[in-house]
């Protein structure tokens, strides 16, 4: 007979929490924009919290993808370079998506080009509330929440155009995380957690107008919190866990 301790059925739960977050994460970059997959490559690096193999990219010649489309990824880096046709049908799928569980990064030139477009710019989806037209002054890393998982590992971030396209106007119940030295938003996440909005443009490996932790920060926020959901065989692991330790309970008790 199986007997479960005290101190079995807490490693079962333990190990249970660390399967359901150990699982590399698959992200798709969604650029309105030219070179989007060195911007993916740029990005992601080889850090190994994400499945390089399977991420995957799509251009603006590829149009909106559907639900079913984005569910397959856990994290969404959305940016644009060109006024989207459809943007009202991009920002309602992209609401849909984190209805639904689904993680969403946006960057410039959202704020410029298409803010108010669907119901990811609406409140309790996007951080800024806000967009600007000007993004094309210099500016640095000013105050930020060091406490902050985004922020981790980000120390020096500079760019000298494309960024701060945003007024400092949070959502009800958005964070600020970061700050430019200027005082516009650089960093918002919204109140659920799961949609966050980086001022400044992801495409460096085109322009090569930022420099120091840019893609520290884009893969900080793309890992960001607890929005992926755990794989089925992660959630059995957690019910064992959890059997394990009523069954322990009871013995103790007897």
């Amino acid at each position: 007979m199986i007997k479960f301790s005290k101190f079995a059925a807490a490693a079962v739960l333990c190990a249970a929490s660390v399967a359901a977050h150990a699982a590399p994460l698959k992200v798709l970059f969604l650029g309105y924009d030219s070179n989007v997959a060195n911007v993916m490559t740029d990005i992601l690096g080889s850090d190994a919290r994400f499945d390089l193999v399977n991420s995957s990219f799509q251009s603006n010649n590829s149009g909106v993808p559907t639900l079913a489309t984005l569910s397959q990824y856990d994290s969404v880096l959305m940016w644009t370079n060109s006024m989207p046709s459809n943007a009202v049908t991009l920002g309602n799928v992209l609401a849909d998506y984190a209805d639904a569980g689904g993680h969403v990064v946006m960057s410039t030139f959202a704020g410029q080009q298409i803010a108010g477009s669907g119901r990811i710019f609406t409140s309790g989806y996007s951080p800024f509330t806000s967009g600007r037209f000007d993004a094309y002054n210099a500016s640095c890393l000013g105050s930020f929440d060091a406490t902050s998982a985004i922020m981790a590992g980000v120390n020096t971030l500079c760019a000298n155009t494309y960024r701060g396209d945003w007024n400092p106007l949070l959502d009800t119940g958005a964070t600020l995380v970061a700050s430019w030295s200027d005082g516009r938003p650089f960093v918002g996440v919204n109140a659920g957690g799961n949609v966050i909005d980086i001022s400044l443009f992801p495409n460096v490996a085109t322009f090569h107008h930022a420099s120091g932790d840019y893609a520290q920060l884009f893969r900080n926020a793309l890992a960001y919190d607890g929005a992926n959901v755990p794989e089925p065989g992660s959630m059995a692991l957690l019910g064992l866990g959890m059997f394990g330790l009523a069954l322990a309970r009871r013995r103790s008790s007897k």
